[in-house]
């Protein structure tokens, strides 16, 4: 029984001791960031979208015209298809259907090189934020930065992310 008693306070102390040690680990400075607001700023900042845009123009303006001219034989076979010749209708709807799948390819492929660019454009914008929180939590000393979504309740003073977008180059 003296053996037990023994043993049960020496795990007392174990665990008291472990205790002061595991509140001192919890002081660390930890702060936050609203990442999903920094990469909206921060994608007007470097005007993102109206780069894609004029990346992408020509082959956007290309569509436009298939789109125009799909519409001048679709009108043309409304308006002259009964007064046509069964061979001069035929040919007129192959030429339809050729726009079609001409516009159906390019724009697939289109929309699929917009998306790929605009993921690239992301990852720098997420490399440049990763970047400056890095930069900004080492020169203010903190030891942990989480994204503010992730954050239930915090101090405003915590709060890195004008700090962060001020530091992205």
């Amino acid at each position: 029984m003296k053996q037990w008693i023994k043993a049960a306070g020496l795990s007392l102390v174990i665990i008291s001791s472990s205790m002061y040690a595991n509140a001192g680990e919890a002081a660390q400075k930890v702060g936050y960031v609203a990442t999903g607001q920094a990469m909206a700023q921060l994608a007007k900042r470097y005007n993102v979208p109206q780069k894609l845009r004029n990346e992408f123009k020509d082959r956007i303006d290309e569509l436009r015209g298939i789109e125009n001219s799909m519409k001048t034989k679709v009108e043309k076979l409304k308006r002259d298809g009964e007064l046509m010749s069964a061979a001069d209708r035929t040919k007129l709807q192959r030429e339809m259907a050729a726009l079609e799948s001409d516009y159906k390819l390019k724009a697939k492929a289109l929309q699929e090189d917009q998306r790929r660019r605009g993921s690239e454009e992301e990852q720098k914008l997420v490399q440049k934020i990763r970047q400056a929180i890095q930069d900004v939590a080492k020169k203010e000393g903190y030891d942990l930065v989480l994204d503010a979504n992730a954050v239930l309740h915090a101090s405003p003073k915590d709060d890195l992310s004008s700090k962060v977008i001020a530091a992205v180059k």
